[in-house]
């Protein structure tokens, strides 16, 4: 109800009832004295609760008239230099709060981080517009503490403008040379299918946690692009620098707080993860360091045999450029951003199709039906089965549309003061994109809230493709890793359902509504054990 409320109301509402409080409080307080019921004026207003309640309202009416002058997205009231963020964590499932917000304020509309004011963008359409048709206005990242401290506005995940720019353009050519999204890159994959199977094959039908098996071979795939190596699945080290990445994303709720209170951060102790989440940065740097000065060593550039390779042969051409941008440390920050992005999203979607696949046995059976009738179990699924794995393929989008790994995109910027239909959007605002508004819109997908693979199917059974289906986002900054996450869901999914019966536990149930949500940078199910039997031939 305070929502209809305009902040200055608000402000002097807490004054006046604070206030009479604090008069109540003293008077009882004075209650044996000859004062009691006797305060004066000079009392009331010198009270020092008062006096600070009263600049609020000073302030408050002060922020509100210069925000009158200019016509910003309708949103809750805020505190001034506090903001409106608990919106979002009015439920603890993020998304029930942005569909509130959503149907409450439409599209387009505020919140304020802190002092520094976001704009969330809702709806396909509203963000079809602005990151896509006026993409150049809102590519940048905004400064904080991820894309400023953590990242060091460096790599291609944390930078912007020309350095943005340039290093994307460099890496997606790379990574394509080295087999991204080819055919090529199959043989790779499937080495680290096979790998993840064995390992399971060493749980002897036990219940056991999968996230951290697939992470391992996961980030394989990324490794061997990167640096033409694999990693063991009992390699302490390595083991350790995939804790560290799972304890920074942990960790993106407490270091929000800080992105938009930076002063928090010099607070003694660690209350918001700050000072062990750049301690982790720097360990898992200095572990991708190492690997680079081992390639450095062995360096031809007649043999480039990697990702690492490519970037240092544009080291040495561009070694006697000042204003380079091909640096050891950007190859640093975008050898990291790869790992962490590559492998964080990729493991998360595995993870949620086993969860589903274990509790829904019906789409399981039907999901191996279909590759037991168009594959067989004497080879794995290839990428030339994909066509025919039609229900496959949709149980596979189903589950990136249903978990929604990134509710929130990564923040943007706008570059410039510009409008966004009758709105004033000034130069530096943060940007939000709501992709949870598009993957879960009853308009575009009926039922949003069932778990129906049949939606991507049409009555011809042809796989349909819609272009409301965002998970990897949209425009200039979308998922780098798109095509290289489609071909490790659809490998790794299939090789599991081909030579596994995924179960529950025996004799306990998964509740998928009990172990659904954990919202840091990433949805991810809270941990969950499962059975996996080796099916006959």
């Amino acid at each position: 109800m305070c929502q209809k409320f305009s902040p200055l109301w608000l402000s002097i509402h807490i004054y006046t009832t604070v206030s009479l409080a604090v008069i109540r409080l003293k008077s009882e307080a004075d209650h044996f004295s000859s004062r009691y019921m006797e305060l004066s004026e000079h009392d009331f207003y010198l009270n020092p609760i008062s006096i600070g309640l009263l600049l609020l309202a000073i302030v408050t009416l002060w922020l509100y008239k210069r925000q009158g002058r200019t016509k910003l997205p309708p949103g809750p009231w805020h505190i001034p230099f506090i903001g409106s963020a608990w919106e979002l964590k009015a439920d603890p499932d993020l998304r029930k709060s942005l569909r509130r917000l959503h149907k409450q304020y439409g599209d387009i509309y505020r919140l304020y981080m802190g002092p520094r004011l976001a704009v969330v963008i809702s709806g396909y359409e509203s963000i079809k517009e602005v990151f896509v048709k006026r993409g150049g206005e809102f590519s940048d990242r905004p400064d904080t503490l991820l894309t400023t401290l953590i990242g060091e506005k460096q790599g291609i995940v944390s930078s912007s403008g020309e350095l943005w720019k340039e290093h994307r353009k460099f890496t997606l050519a790379t990574l394509r040379n080295f087999g991204f999204g080819k055919t090529s890159l199959e043989g790779k994959i499937h080495t680290e299918v096979s790998i993840l199977l064995s390992e399971i094959a060493k749980q002897h039908e036990k219940p056991f946690r999968v996230q951290h098996l697939v992470q391992t071979s996961v980030s394989n795939v990324i490794n061997a692009m990167a640096f033409g190596g694999h990693f063991n699945h009992n390699d302490p080290r390595f083991a350790k620098m995939m804790k560290m990445i799972d304890e920074n994303f942990e960790n993106n709720g407490p270091n929000a707080v800080v992105a938009f209170f930076p002063f928090l951060r010099y607070l003694p102790g660690d209350l918001f993860r700050v000072k062990k989440t750049l301690r982790n940065v720097k360990c898992v740097q200095g572990f991708i360091g190492d690997l680079i000065d081992k390639h450095i060593e062995n360096f031809d550039e007649n043999k480039l045999e990697d990702f690492v390779d490519a970037f240092l042969l544009e080291m040495k051409r561009n070694g006697d450029q000042k204003d380079s941008t091909f640096t050891k440390r950007q190859l640093i920050r975008t050898v990291s951003d790869l790992f962490v992005a590559g492998t964080e999203t990729t493991t998360t979607t595995i993870t949620w199709a086993v969860l589903y696949l274990a509790v829904k046995q019906d789409i399981q059976a039907r999901v191996f039906r279909e590759i037991n009738d168009i594959v067989g179990t004497g080879r794995l699924p290839s990428l030339q089965d994909k066509r025919n794995l039609v229900y496959t393929e949709a149980f596979i989008m189903e589950i990136l549309r249903v978990c929604n790994i990134a509710t929130i995109s990564l923040p943007h910027t706008c570059t410039v003061n510009t409008k966004l239909r009758d709105y004033d959007i000034p130069k530096g605002t943060t940007l939000l994109p709501d992709i949870d508004s598009v993957l879960f819109d009853p308009k575009i997908w009926g039922d949003p809230e069932e778990f129906r693979p049949e939606r991507f199917i049409s009555e011809e059974g042809i796989l349909l493709k819609p272009e409301e289906f965002i998970p990897f986002f949209t425009g200039r900054r979308n998922c780098v890793g798109e095509s290289l996450a489609r071909m490790e869901l659809y490998l790794f999914v299939t090789a599991l359902v081909q030579r596994l019966e995924l179960l529950p536990p025996e004799g306990t149930t998964l509740d998928i509504n009990e172990i659904d949500g954990l919202f840091g940078m990433t949805h991810k199910p809270k941990p969950f054990e499962i059975r996996a039997i080796l099916r006959k031939e």
